[in-house]
């Protein structure tokens, strides 16, 4: 599955929506937290499906920038969410400017895009100082998970070795509930990130 096509008014990071203080978005840290609008994917337990649609953002990047900058010495951080960020424009530009308050930045991602993480944090500038990854089940599931090609369930792989190479700190995780295939599958998909050299973090979904 590859990602819809943008409408071409869409090149500033299309945000959602803002939790201005945040305490479960980045472990150990207090932070303002940004949805951004539109993934490509279409996971069964998604409990924020109003984020899917490619659109524009109901909040502007200025907005985002402003609050942080009234909130300096309040949070920690900013952390961008989605949606799918690396799905959408704006965000090397949106994290350069958050990087300019000097405030760290984390990212949440299922790794959707790894060429484009690539050149993400190929300047420290545009670099996440953490990242959530989200490994949504094992890539013989993925289809069945989030519906998505053979090709994207590959991905998510292929973005942690580009965030091991750069020595960004990551929480790897996945979402499970009763009966799901990943529940039926949670040792094997622990032990395949394992080999990567992490631990996997299991978290809930809420329907």
């Amino acid at each position: 599955m590859s990602a819809p096509t943008l409408p071409k008014h869409l090149s500033d990071l299309p945000i959602a929506g803002i939790i201005p203080f945040s305490a479960t978005d980045w472990p150990g840290k207090l932070t303002i937290t940004a949805f951004t609008q539109g993934c490509p994917l279409r996971c069964v337990y998604c409990h924020n499906a109003q984020l899917q649609e490619f659109a524009p953002g109901a909040v502007g990047v200025d907005d985002l920038v402003g609050l942080a900058r009234r909130r300096i010495g309040l949070i920690d951080a900013v952390v961008i969410s989605g949606g799918e960020p690396t799905a959408v424009p704006g965000l090397a530009e949106a994290i350069c400017r958050i990087h300019d308050l000097g405030l760290p930045v984390g990212l949440h991602t299922c790794g959707y895009a790894p060429k484009r993480l690539a050149t993400l944090v190929s300047q420290p500038e545009s670099r996440p100082d953490w990242i959530g990854l989200d490994i949504k089940a094992l890539p013989r599931h993925m289809h069945e998970i989030t519906g998505c090609s053979p090709r994207v369930a590959q991905s998510c792989w292929e973005s942690l070795a580009i965030i091991d190479a750069v020595g960004i700190e990551v929480q790897t995780r996945t979402t499970l509930w009763p009966g799901s295939v990943i529940e039926q599958n949670l040792r094997e998909l622990e032990v395949m990130v394992a080999a990567q050299g992490h631990e996997l973090v299991v978290q809930q979904a809420r329907f």
